[in-house]
């Protein structure tokens, strides 16, 4: 049931709401399903309050320390506070009777890691890009090996899974080189 509760409000922050990955990188990564695709998230984001649009490419860790290294101020600028979901995230988390599985990656994440990067993923202020399927991944969130992955298409403090949108869209944890 712990996994459960986790997966579904990691699902439900990855809604809400760096440095560019070479081609190489890219390459490297694989993908947390067999027989899909690595895509690179892309992040529609403000670095300053009424400063322009930018797009930034990578996980929301990634995205963030770039935002702060664009503007020292961004966290205050925008209230970051990752303890709170915006009112945007309650109106488009209905995961409600939403179908889950566990063991769907190679190795088990880290909960609290986990949980941390759901925290962040709702911290980030503009919208996320994720390109079109089917059969494509983005990792999304990466920090101390655990990872939190958007596709398109236990009772621990380890957890691996996988939770389904009605919308066609999923959300993975597991473990990751990162």
């Amino acid at each position: 049931m712990q996994f459960s509760n986790v997966l579904m409000h990691t699902a439900m922050f990855a809604v809400s709401a760096s440095a560019l990955l070479s081609q190489d990188q890219v390459l490297e990564l694989q993908a947390p399903i067999d027989g899909f695709d690595i895509v690179i998230q892309q992040w529609e984001v403000q670095a300053a309050p009424r400063g322009a649009k930018l797009i930034l490419s990578g996980t929301v860790e990634q995205v963030l320390a770039e935002l702060q290294v664009i503007n020292h101020n961004y966290a205050e600028d925008f209230d970051l506070n990752l303890e709170l979901p915006s009112p945007a995230v309650h109106k488009r988390n209905d995961f409600d009777s939403a179908a889950f599985a566990c063991n769907v990656t190679k190795a088990m994440a880290d909960q609290s890691i986990i949980v941390k990067g759901s925290k962040y993923l709702r911290g980030v202020k503009g919208k996320p890009y994720h390109p079109p399927g089917p059969n494509t991944c983005a990792r999304v969130s990466c920090s101390w090996k655990s990872a939190i992955w958007w596709c398109n298409h236990t009772n621990g403090e380890w957890i691996d899974g996988q939770t389904w949108h009605k919308d066609k869209w999923s959300v993975i944890v597991g473990r990751a080189d990162c």
